[in-house]
């Protein structure tokens, strides 16, 4: 008898899903915290960050402590109440040891066209539907 128990050890095969975020990748996630720097946004296994700066088009954004919200001072949209979802580009990944395990930290931006608050895209598109239909009237 060995000293460890009488403990067994078996070959095994597993499958792991694994998700590893790509510079340029383009996701969907669930803002799930916000502080005064920048909101979290669960991506699938991962919490990423966007940073105030990254938000949205608006050169200052500002954060309302009591909502956890952010606001554009120009737009006056918001971002960070528990549920918004949003679609953002992968900016960043850094893989850091924090103790004994490795951590991956990612950084996202939503100040591209078609990123954003799933809401502001469906809003971005409407708005071209209706531009292109005014057009379209114009013409005739």
């Amino acid at each position: 008898m060995f000293g460890d128990g009488g403990a067994t050890y078996n070959r095994v095969r597993f499958k792991a899903l694994v998700y590893t975020p790509l510079i340029n990748e383009v996701v969907e996630g669930e803002v799930v915290r916000t502080e005064d720097f920048g909101a979290f946004v669960r991506v699938g296994p991962i919490d990423a960050l966007i940073h105030r700066t990254q938000m949205m088009e608006d050169n200052v954004v500002l954060y309302d402590k009591q909502s956890g919200a952010f606001v554009g001072e120009r737009s006056r949209r918001r971002l960070g109440r528990g549920g918004d979802v949003v679609r953002a580009r992968v900016v960043g990944v850094s893989y850091v040891t924090a103790g004994n395990r490795d951590v991956v930290r990612v950084s996202l931006t939503l100040r591209q066209p078609m990123l954003g608050k799933l809401e502001w895209i469906e809003e971005e598109l409407s708005g071209g539907k209706k531009t292109a239909q005014a057009k379209a009237q114009q013409k005739q």
